[in-house]
């Protein structure tokens, strides 16, 4: 009985890395075949930089950096931008379970496509987070955000969840000792500007430890460098353009 239940285990990771390929390959020819049928549809690029740096226990700061830039004719690093953003938050960690949240960012328009856009944010998280059998931890973070677009208020909520499996690299000498977390996520947003569920996302990623540290899934942690890259597709009923394919890349600090 334990022998059949130690194969199982040590298929599951199989498994996740089977349904994350076939995931992918959807996501990118759903992105093709849109990008051919609706020229509503850009192709941008998130660079984003966070750090994370405990304060006490149980209390940590969380700070964020980010751009949207427009992907045209394979210029990225030359690429025009769209909108930056900047942001600063409290984080309270009663337990590995739940996260709460408290912050304020600040995004404008940038660059020659600067029309004047100016954002005020204050926004606050609920992360509940859950370890399920198989080693997979699914992630269910919902925020409140008070916006004052350039001077009109508005409320958004959003509903994010995300499931995720970590491996430990053994066989790839210069890895050892690190991972990599491969996960998917999708996202559903209410925004009382439109009165209507105008936002949705999906995405697929990994993540991958560039120091050796605690396991993500069970410990939040310490002191740490990671490398967050996904693919992202946004559909909004309400915004121009109405479809985004994002590639994004965050640089993670823990302190």
């Amino acid at each position: 009985m334990l022998k059949k239940l130690s194969l199982r285990r040590r298929a599951i990771p199989k498994t996740l890395v089977l349904i994350s390929g076939l995931f992918l390959l959807v996501f990118l020819s759903d992105t093709r075949t849109l990008r051919a049928q609706e020229p509503t549809t850009r192709d941008e690029f998130w660079p984003s930089i966070e750090v994370y740096i405990n304060v006490k226990p149980k209390v940590r700061l969380y700070l964020l950096g980010t751009v949207s830039k427009t992907i045209e004719d394979g210029e990225l690093f030359n690429a025009q931008s769209y909108e930056a953003q900047i942001g600063a938050h409290v984080d309270y960690i009663p337990n590995d379970q739940l996260i709460l949240r408290a912050g304020y960012r600040y995004g404008r328009a940038v660059g020659e496509n600067d029309d004047g856009f100016r954002e005020h944010r204050l926004l606050s998280d609920q992360i509940l987070r859950k370890l399920l059998p198989g080693d997979l931890l699914l992630t269910d973070r919902n925020r409140e955000e008070f916006r004052f677009i350039t001077g009109e208020f508005s409320f958004r909520y959003r509903n994010r969840v995300q499931i995720e499996r970590e491996f430990k690299w053994s066989r790839v000498p210069f890895l050892k000792g690190r991972t990599i977390t491969p996960y998917m996520s999708g996202e559903l947003s209410y925004d009382t500007r439109y009165g209507t569920w105008n936002r949705n996302r999906y995405a697929v990623g990994m993540i991958q430890s560039l120091k050796r540290g605690p396991i993500l899934r069970k410990l939040l942690p310490k002191r740490g460098l990671n490398l967050d890259i996904y693919l992202m597709r946004q559909n909004d009923s309400r915004s121009s353009p109405a479809h985004v394919n994002a590639v994004g890349a965050a640089l993670v600090f823990y302190f």
